[in-house]
């Protein structure tokens, strides 16, 4: 089919530009879908709109709060259900795309769901050592105030002991200086 490879390798290209072509017409396919979806979804809006403006002139300001009263009240309603057709086309696109890669592994006998639960068990470990890593900060950013608060504690403690030690030795300070003016005195 190819004429510049060898015939191993044409069947192989042939295989893989197969599962590329049904990869590709099965995610088209779930986009096709969805846009009729979202086409569906304009037509009824537009439509409802339409009705409110058909009144007129001729209708009453009630009528108008009636109306928005009734499409407030339809709105969640219609975003749940437009919310389910999509996550229900989307995930069925996203099976038909892993049943046809999967189709295409298990035909050179890669087993797809031993590599997914490995890849898994390997993003999982990735994700516990961060995990460890703020838990540590954590544990270390909680300690730190303690560790502040005690750090200036201490240095209270110490500013007081040596506050103490200043004022005992003024006071005796003091009591020299005011021995020696007496003596300075008597001398006189």
């Amino acid at each position: 089919m190819f004429p510049y490879f060898s015939p191993e390798s044409s069947v192989a290209v042939t295989s893989n530009l197969q599962t590329f072509m049904n990869v590709t017409k099965r995610y088209m396919n779930g986009l096709h879908q969805l846009t009729e979806l979202n086409v569906q979804t304009l037509r009824t809006v537009f439509e409802e709109s339409t009705s409110i403006l058909k009144a007129g002139p001729g209708a009453k300001p009630v009528e108008f709060l009636g109306w928005q009263s009734t499409l407030s009240a339809e709105l969640p309603e219609k975003a749940a259900a437009y919310t389910r057709h999509f996550l229900s086309i989307l995930r069925a696109t996203e099976v038909d795309i892993l049943n046809e890669t999967r189709s295409y592994y298990e035909q050179y006998g890669i087993d797809v769901k031993s590599v997914l639960e490995s890849a898994l068990r390997q993003s999982q470990s990735a994700l516990q050592e961060p995990t460890e890593h703020v838990s540590n900060l954590i544990a270390a950013s909680t300690d730190a105030p303690n560790e502040a608060a005690a750090s200036a504690l201490d240095a209270n403690a110490q500013k007081m002991t040596n506050t103490s030690a200043l004022a005992a030795e003024g006071e005796r300070k003091a009591s020299e200086a005011a021995r020696r003016p007496a003596k300075a005195g008597s001398k006189h």
